[in-house]
């Protein structure tokens, strides 16, 4: 179900999310040892695989939707590079890496629990894992998006949702026992900020055609999407700096550990 939102977007979200992804890429290199291998698991657009290489390290991606993993391929030089595969069955043996990275992933995969003992499983004893994911407050550009749903009288269908058992707290806490429950030692769980800038086309690329964004697009009539549109442009203060949008956005960012018994 919410993998599925995630297929056959690859162009759209270079265009738009990736940029916003980027920023926690600082954060989650930060430290990380310089011996061994690395595994950014849904890789996206192969930025976080790239920055690593810059810093010497052995680093390699995975990404179950092969449009986007060919377009991460392209970024990175080689389709070999970007391996076509997902949580909760990664094509890896036990303990194959010194450093496992999911970022923004366990929020948008249908078994979370599954996925996070994947990731622990294919880490190396001693072995560093990090994940983010964004939190349970709405950030600001779907607070932006949902007022501009509002002014125009949208219809709002319901979005997709994990079942209740299924599911975990969207907080800094709910990440670490998710990943402690898959028998991970955690060692930080926090928030990042940043500041996200993007040029209005960029944002509409994502907004009409990724995620529960564009479950609540596509339940438009076409005079509402005009509407819609139209109210966009239109934007200004407090998300408006010159030609672009600028949001100030958190995520939820958790590191663990591999115990070594």
């Amino acid at each position: 179900m919410a993998e599925a939102l995630w297929t056959g977007v690859a162009r759209a979200y270079a265009q738009s999310f990736a940029g916003l992804c980027a920023g926690a890429a600082p954060a989650l290199m930060d430290g990380l040892p310089r011996h061994g291998r690395l595994l950014d698991v849904g890789c996206g657009t192969g930025n976080l695989v790239r920055l690593a290489r810059s810093a010497g390290i052995d680093a390699i991606g995975v990404e179950p939707d092969p449009e986007m993993a060919a377009l991460a391929g392209a970024v990175l030089g080689s389709s070999e590079d970007v391996v076509v595969a997902g949580l909760p069955d990664l094509p890896w043996a036990d303990d194959g890496f010194a450093v496992v990275i999911a970022a923004f992933v366990l929020n948008h995969v249908d078994h979370p629990r599954d996925a996070a003992r994947e990731l622990a499983r294919v880490a190396a004893p001693g072995g560093h894992v990090r994940a983010t994911i964004w939190g349970r407050t709405p950030p600001p550009q779907a607070v932006m998006w949902s007022g501009l749903l509002d002014e125009v009288d949208a219809v709002r269908p319901p979005v997709p949702r994990l079942p209740a058992d299924r599911d975990f707290d969207r907080s800094p806490d709910g990440l670490a026992d998710l990943l402690s429950e898959a028998g991970l030692a955690v060692t930080a769980a926090d928030t990042l900020a940043w500041q996200w800038r993007v040029a209005p086309d960029d944002l509409w690329a994502g907004l009409t055609s990724i995620g529960n964004f564009a479950v609540l697009w596509r339940a438009q009539s076409r005079d509402v999407q005009i509407r819609l549109r139209e109210a966009y442009d239109a934007v200004r203060g407090p998300w408006r700096d010159g030609e672009d949008f600028v949001f100030d956005v958190e995520c939820v960012s958790v590191e663990a550990r591999v115990p070594r018994s």
